[in-house]
């Protein structure tokens, strides 16, 4: 192995730090200055809040019509409103293993 193929480690046996500490971030500058861009839910969630003509916004609208679809007897509706509205059911299993009865 040639010398700049050598592991450098300190004597404790940790690899010594491959930056120059007195050129990395001052105190007060970050990585990424300009932060995350917008993620699907950020995207999502302030197009919801964006006012209609009728004054309602766009999540009121789809909630709107959600009920009216359940109304309509759409089963996917109805558990949509239901899941959001109550909380999804617990679902228990019971599972057996050989002769014994395993409850989670």
């Amino acid at each position: 192995m040639s010398k700049e193929m050598e592991v450098k480690r300190r004597a404790n046996g940790q690899f010594k730090t491959s930056g120059n500490p007195k050129t990395q971030f001052k105190k007060g500058e970050v990585a990424n200055p300009n932060g995350r861009r917008g993620s699907l839910a950020d995207i999502i969630n302030s197009m919801g809040d964006e006012l209609q003509d009728n004054g309602k916004t766009k999540r009121e609208q789809m909630i709107h019509k959600a009920f009216q679809m359940a109304h309509n007897g759409s089963i996917s509706a109805m558990h949509y409103l239901s899941d959001r509205g109550e909380g999804k059911v617990k679902e228990i299993q019971e599972i057996t293993h050989k002769d014994s009865l395993i409850i989670e």
